[in-house]
């Protein structure tokens, strides 16, 4: 039986069924999640919104779990956090102290989030560790989702460039029935010339972030298959939480 591959690339559209989902936003979510269980992470809860991010915290710590509170209002720290949406700011000796962290973004956990509904595995993947989650994926079935987080609710260049890579790499593991949406991300990827760099950077997040001084986050971002993370989002309970696979 062949593959079947969609790219939904915004979460503004209605997701068809699948058998699980990889969620992507590479500006600088899902890339900086990777980070995180890199250097020795060990939960990390997503929430929809700053404000929900800040309580989540406040009620763990009521509970005696001291956790970090990370992400982005706009690309820029919230007041009240801890760390931005950079990956660069993580750290194995930060993380020693402080394994679990709550993480509110403006696009990619709200992305994760509206996943989680679907009811089967889901996936936070990024340039970085794509080989090794395309791998996971297909042990979940032979209908892989894809979906982008896209910007502000509308596709963006970025996560469907990122899409592209991820489809390439089923396209490679043997015959695949690819949908508009994973036709279109890897026209994008491969019409791009396959430089993920200069997709990223021409991105109009890409460019804010490069205004902002984070090239070194996006030059991050953009390497591919550096990582063997793959990340997973559970369900158990009432408060959803991303796990490295294995741990």
């Amino acid at each position: 039986m062949s593959l079947y591959a969609d790219v939904v690339l915004s979460p503004r559209e209605d997701l068809p069924g699948a058998d699980c989902w990889l969620v992507i936003d590479i500006l600088r979510a899902t890339t900086t999640m990777c980070a995180f269980f890199e250097a020795g992470g060990s939960r990390l809860y997503p929430s929809e919104s700053v404000e929900e991010g800040l309580a989540l915290r406040e009620k763990m710590a009521g509970e005696g779990n001291k956790t970090l509170l990370m992400g982005e209002r706009n690309a820029l720290p919230p007041p009240g956090f801890d760390l931005g949406n950079s990956p660069l700011e993580l750290s194995p000796s930060l993380l020693a102290s402080r394994p679990a962290a709550v993480m509110a973004t403006t696009n990619g956990t709200r992305a994760l989030l509206k996943a989680s509904a679907a009811g089967v595995p889901v996936y936070a993947v990024c340039a970085r560790n794509a080989e090794a989650t395309v791998r996971a994926a297909l042990e979940t079935g032979d209908r892989i989702g894809i979906l982008c987080a896209g910007l502000h609710g509308r596709a963006a260049l970025d996560d469907t460039a990122c899409a592209g890579i991820l489809v390439e790499h089923l396209v490679s593991s043997g015959a695949a029935d690819l949908m508009d949406g994973a036709q279109m991300a890897l026209s994008v990827w491969r019409e791009g010339g396959r430089r993920l760099s200069s997709l990223l950077e021409r991105s109009v997040h890409g460019m804010r972030l490069l205004s902002l001084g984070f090239a070194a986050d996006v030059a991050y971002a953009a390497k591919i298959d550096a990582s063997m993370a793959v990340i997973r989002l559970y369900n158990e309970g009432r408060t959803p939480f991303l796990a490295a696979d294995g741990e």
